[in-house]
């Protein structure tokens, strides 16, 4: 009886093992066939979601097992390269991948238009090419940006996805709260908006534990730096019923420079408008 149950463990581990696909190779420099360390590995699937990552080693390579490949792709990138994308429908394993420099492949790999541009995995809109005359706030024009969604409150959705961080020239003001931002910032001010895909927040998790989330970073144009900005609206008139002076109004104001960064927003009114959100 013994024996019997040992077999079949044994056959059914043989099994397991076979049913699993070894997605393994090599990232090399094409120009000095020199392997590549730290070279960012995704295998995601025909969904467009990560279902794999890994890093490329000190020879350049790198393994994951997956229980199937059917219609997944792998991507390499990695700093100063051109990502590579390669289906894994008909590809033999170990694979070769050669990475060219990003700077001999920049017009392939940036998107044509010139209101969008993609490298590596930052994709950048020109605000300027969304605004419109009527837009107030720059969540007016990232409501017009694709893959993004702003709602009315000011939380904002990427391909479907919350953010998980929402910086401007790169620092993480208003942690969650980052609707009196999308609310409050003039697209005026704002030169670009960056989405960062797959954003590890975290940075000691940094190739360790891999994201698909992604984070926003605005842009702001020069003229909105090392200065304060000031942006409201104000409004008043008289009520007969009940009798007296009725007003709404609120400010915006912001400094974003080296060694100083403050928002700073006063609303009041007399009309009943909830101000606690």
């Amino acid at each position: 009886m013994n024996r019997l149950i040992t077999y079949m463990l044994s056959l059914f581990v043989a099994v397991s093992a076979v049913a699993q696909v070894n997605v393994s190779g090599t990232v090399l420099d094409k120009d000095s066939n020199e392997p590549l360390t730290g070279a960012s590995v995704i295998v995601k699937g025909a969904d467009g979601k990560i279902k794999k990552y890994a890093t490329s080693k000190a020879d350049g390579g790198f393994a994951m097992s997956l229980p199937s490949v059917a219609g997944c792709r792998l991507e390499v990138s990695m700093m100063s390269f051109a990502k590579q994308s390669i289906p894994l429908d008909s590809v033999a394993f170990p694979l070769t991948v050669q990475l060219e420099p990003g700077s001999t492949l920049l017009k392939e790999v940036t998107v044509k238009s010139d209101r969008i541009r993609e490298q590596g995995d930052t994709i950048t809109y020109n605000v300027g090419s969304f605004a419109q005359q009527q837009d107030r706030s720059i969540g007016d024009v990232l409501k017009r940006m694709p893959g993004i969604n702003v709602e009315s409150s000011g939380k904002i959705q990427y391909q479907g996805e919350d953010i998980n961080k929402f910086y401007i020239e790169g620092s993480d003001l208003l942690g969650g709260k980052y609707g009196i931002a999308t609310n409050g910032i003039s697209h005026e001010d704002v030169g670009a908006v960056e989405v960062m895909e797959n954003h590890q927040p975290m940075q000691v998790l940094s190739g360790i534990s891999f994201s698909d989330k992604a984070a926003i970073n605005l842009k702001l144009k020069n003229k909105a730096k090392a200065t304060w900005s000031f942006h409201g609206d104000a409004g008043g008139g008289y009520s007969w019923q009940p009798d007296g002076a009725i007003w709404d109004g609120e400010l915006f104001a912001m400094a974003v420079m080296p060694n100083f960064q403050n928002i700073t927003t006063f609303k009041t009114n007399n009309i009943g408008e909830d101000l606690s959100a």
